[in-house]
Formats: C-alpha cells, sequence, structure tokens
C-alpha cells in the first residue's frame, strides 16, 4: 500500500518491490495477479487505518 500512495515516478513490480526493501519483484507480483482480494474487507481496513491516522480523537 505505501508503495502505490508513495511518490514513485512510475509504479510497476519492479518499483513496488524495490520502494518495499525486496531483491526482486517476483513476490510483489504474485500478490498482485494471484491474490485473491475481499474488496469490502480491503476498504473497511483502509477506511479504519485512515481514521486512526487522521481521525480527531475527540469525535
Amino acid at each position: 500500500m505505501r508503495g502505490l500512495l508513495a511518490g514513485l515516478e512510475r509504479k510497476n513490480g519492479w518499483t513496488l518491490a524495490e520502494h518495499a526493501g525486496a531483491v526482486s519483484p517476483d513476490g510483489t507480483q504474485r500478490m498482485l495477479r494471484t491474490a485473491d482480494w475481499d474488496v469490502d474487507g480491503v476498504r473497511d481496513d483502509v477506511r479504519d487505518y485512515v481514521l486512526d491516522a487522521l481521525g480527531d480523537p475527540a469525535s
């Protein structure tokens, strides 16, 4: 997720893997190509993360 949000000039398997500190893009490409994503679950996780990081603690 950080790689996708990073200000990288290009975003592909290689650049995302390098940004994550990986030696090769194999794991990143495998995840992007074969992972079974729960769209609603990812949305909820991202929403919770954003609220924790940026939300008003008083509300």
